[in-house]
């Protein structure tokens, strides 16, 4: 019988060598008090001994459910592939570097049931270890292309304790309606290997009419970067940079495309720029080779375009204003100290 109230949630966790923070998230997971839910890992090729652990612990974990890809598909791809096995109507995104709260699904469940407008809803994610520093509340939009991350490593005093609309979530936890997601197209774009997959989802339901959501009521622990310490920083940067150039190509209308692209491409040559005169020269080349990707697949950014143009319910004016930011000249500076050492969104 279908409950209304507590429908079945399809938890999606991609794995890739991670198991001992696996282990923690799945410890987490096994305590939490909402029931009706299901745990699919998708494991992408590892060789840590996680698949034996899976394989161990299947009889305390009746609710899960292991895909075995083989290689290394990536955060999206890997996404792509639970999404097929999941059963639920709603569906969790969820990091394996993160430790759950007992009670953080149900106001995340809540929340998204409580409008029919509202498509993807994330919890206050914290750090792990240091509990009282914010890790995210959300992410807003900037007009220059870049995003500004709320409250992002700042103490949590309370600030950011009501309901709110953003821009994008962060990948760590998302809770979406599965309608909302065959709406938009699928959960993730399969030339998306990893970073800024995401935005260009929530993004997608924004344009087809729907809302994107933080709740202070939910709350997790985020160790993060995990992953991302075992790819080159250059790997990392060619990715951020091709996917975010990619995501506004084709989502976009053509009036605000001309507004934020070109700024955005000067910033990003300055960086490429920067990375030069310090000598970083595989990053610096990773930018152009961002640029040159999109450049090359024209024809798949206009098919892109089109698609996007048949999901729009609203235009770019309806919701970018309400979840876009200002910001000082020195969150660039920010931006840049953290591209040069390695680290992107």
């Amino acid at each position: 019988m279908k409950d209304n109230k507590n429908p079945l949630v399809s938890i999606i966790i991609v794995n890739w060598n991670g198991l001992s923070q696996m282990k923690e998230c799945l410890e987490s997971l096994s305590k939490i008090n909402y029931k009706n839910y299901e745990v699919i890992i998708s494991d992408n090729g590892s060789n840590d001994g996680s698949l034996e652990y899976l394989n161990k612990i299947k009889n305390r974990f009746p609710k899960l459910v292991v895909v075995e890809n083989g290689e290394n598909l990536g955060y999206a791809e890997g996404n792509n592939v639970g999404y097929e096995k999941a059963k639920g109507e709603l569906i969790l995104l969820l990091n394996n570097d993160t430790i759950i709260t007992s009670g953080f699904l149900k106001p995340l469940v809540d929340t998204l049931l409580s409008n029919k407008n509202i498509g993807g809803v994330q919890p206050k994610i914290l750090s792990y270890p240091k509990k009282e520093i914010i890790d995210s509340v959300g992410s807003y939009f900037i007009s220059s292309g870049f995003l500004y991350h709320e409250g992002h490593n700042r103490k949590d005093k309370g600030k950011y304790d009501t309901n709110t609309e953003i821009f994008t979530m962060k990948g760590a936890c998302m809770l979406f309606r599965r309608e909302v997601i065959e709406k938009v197209g699928g959960i993730f774009d399969p030339d998306y290997f990893a970073y800024f997959e995401e935005t260009d989802l929530c993004q997608r339901i924004w344009i087809a009419g729907y809302k994107v959501v933080y709740t202070s009521k939910s709350k997790i622990y985020h160790k993060g970067g995990e992953t991302a310490k075992k790819l080159n920083s250059a790997f990392v940067l060619y990715n951020s940079y091709k996917n975010r150039y990619y995501t506004y190509l084709k989502n976009f209308e053509f009036s605000t495309l001309l507004k934020v692209f070109p700024m955005h491409l000067i910033y990003c040559e300055i960086s490429m720029i920067a990375y030069l005169l310090t000598l970083n020269f595989p990053s610096a080349i990773a930018t152009q080779k961002a640029l040159l990707w999109n450049l090359q697949n024209i024809k798949k950014i206009r098919e892109g375009r089109g698609a996007i143009k048949k999901m729009r319910r609203i235009p770019d004016s309806s919701y970018l204003p309400k979840v876009t930011r200002s910001v000082r000249p020195s969150y660039y500076y920010h931006l840049f100290v953290t591209a040069l050492a390695g680290y992107e969104d």
